[in-house]
């Protein structure tokens, strides 16, 4: 049986993706890494292996899916030998590390979009933990599109109690650091920013095959990491479920079968060998949102 390790986006646990892990139960074994290990947000993405080498033995996985901040992990995994696949579910990447030539097209927001978060602002330091949860699962609920299905916004609302202090902890040094990082001089700053997404140098050389999930209207993520991985193809999403994994739970359960159908076939013709990463998606051209940039990345 393959094996699949899940790796969940920060602030959040393997209950975000929901039933992927039943959907897949007919043919891979589906390993959660936060219920075997700590993630080591606060050190980096190269800690991760290590731990994961006990939870995943020397066998690693077939596919490595991750969502969010999680993404370097997975890369990490990948070059480690850990995985032999990468599913990435919408990677976060700081705008700097983004090519120049991707289009960087973004929605502009309302005037007053902060005005929700603006008492979880003034509540940061002087709200009691119960207080602070509650001001969460109401800018939850708040800012939630209308079209979300009640069951994901109460898991949405679920997780998100359950990470609120992680979450607060972190936006409080975020502030810290932040007053700190102006007195800073301008090379210093940027070499910081930079080192955020240090994991994105990796990809060129990383002989694997990659599939970024994203919603259509992030697809500059998508885009980001077909420019810089020599193996990696997309496929956008409409984006319907705002909390799902790339913005649809079908399209999650489509991607990372995928990637299992891939790996399976290429073992079997050629036994023994390491995965082939596959003919790299032509550089020039963006992810179609009608379909995937690669043929074993069917839509759902």
């Amino acid at each position: 049986m393959q094996r699949v390790a899940l790796i969940p986006d920060r602030y959040s646990d393997h209950r975000m993706w929901a039933d992927l892990p039943d959907r897949l139960a007919y043919r891979a074994e589906v390993i959660h890494l936060d219920e075997h290990i700590q993630l080591p947000w606060a050190v980096g993405e190269a800690a991760i292996v290590a731990a994961a080498r006990v939870a995943l033995s020397s066998d690693g996985c077939d596919v490595a899916a991750a969502a969010g901040q999680a993404c370097p992990f997975a890369v990490a995994l990948g070059r480690a030998g850990l995985a032999r696949s990468l599913v990435l579910f919408a990677p976060e990447i700081p705008f700097d590390r983004i090519p120049d030539d991707v289009d960087l097209t973004l929605d502009l927001p309302d005037n007053d979009f902060l005005a929700p978060y603006q008492p979880l602002i003034d509540a940061l330091t002087k709200a009691d933990p119960g207080d602070w949860r509650a001001l969460l699962t109401d800018v939850i609920r708040q800012t939630a599109p209308t079209t979300t299905a009640p069951g994901e916004l109460d898991l949405a609302i679920a997780i998100a109690r359950d990470h609120a202090e992680e979450m607060r902890a972190e936006l409080q040094a975020f502030a810290a650091d932040s007053a700190v990082d102006r007195d800073l001089p301008d090379d210093v700053q940027r070499a910081q920013l930079r080192a955020r997404g240090q994991w994105l140098d990796y990809l060129a050389a990383l002989r694997v095959p990659i599939l970024v999930v994203a919603p259509g209207r992030s697809r500059f993520l998508a885009q980001t990491i077909t420019r810089l991985a020599s193996y990696a193809s997309a496929l956008l999403t409409d984006g319907a479920d705002t909390f799902a994994p790339g913005g649809s739970r079908a399209a999650a359960v489509a991607a990372v079968e995928s990637m299992l159908d891939r790996v399976s076939g290429q073992e079997q013709a050629s036994p023994g060998s390491p995965p082939d990463p596959g003919r790299p998606p032509d550089p020039g051209r963006p992810p179609d949102p009608g379909r995937p940039a690669d043929p074993a990345a069917r839509p759902a």
